[in-house]
């Protein structure tokens, strides 16, 4: 699955790493059970963070082993797992609306995660806790740039390739 996940109102970076590893720790356990770690079960992602128009950061995100979840239940898992803060004089979630589709494999993780490589953005891909990985991926402005090539396979596993890019 492919998502933006956003924010009601601005949450630092750190803020932001918390909900997010609260939400992929929610999927694992409606995937896997709440014993997921010790089947050595987990979903795989690959995630990019930047700030939107309005200066709050969001998320874009690939989802692969995410079982039988539809989007609306990915949708719904964001919505309320962030921290509470006060807006308008109610405890709420901080987390905001989220957008989440199915998954094209003819389009290829490149396709839905690319413009950070050329934004100088981070993508954070993870297949467990254990092999999580961050890459900071920068273009050259001078020629030739490399970007990770970013795949879910048929089975749902991420598979990475480094490839070179004009620029």
């Amino acid at each position: 699955m492919f998502g933006h996940l956003t924010y009601k109102q601005p949450v630092t970076k750190i803020g932001a790493d918390r909900d997010f590893n609260r939400f992929v720790r929610g999927i694992d356990e409606k995937c896997f059970g709440r014993r997921y770690r010790e089947r050595g079960k987990h979903i795989t992602f690959a995630r990019g963070v930047e700030y939107q128009i309005r200066g709050v950061l969001h998320n874009h995100v690939l989802l692969g082993l995410t079982g039988d979840l539809s989007p609306f239940d990915i949708i719904r898992l964001w919505e309320r797992i962030g921290s509470l803060v006060e807006i308008d004089g109610v405890l709420q979630p901080r987390t905001g609306f989220a957008r989440v589709y199915e998954y094209d494999p003819n389009l290829g993780g490149s396709h839905y995660v690319s413009k950070y490589a050329v934004k100088g953005g981070t993508v954070e891909v993870g297949c467990s806790k254990k092999t999580e990985l961050a890459l900071q991926l920068r273009p050259f402005t001078n020629g030739a740039g490399h970007q990770q090539e970013i795949n879910f396979l048929h089975d749902g596993k991420l598979h990475l390739q480094q490839q070179e890019l004009p620029l």
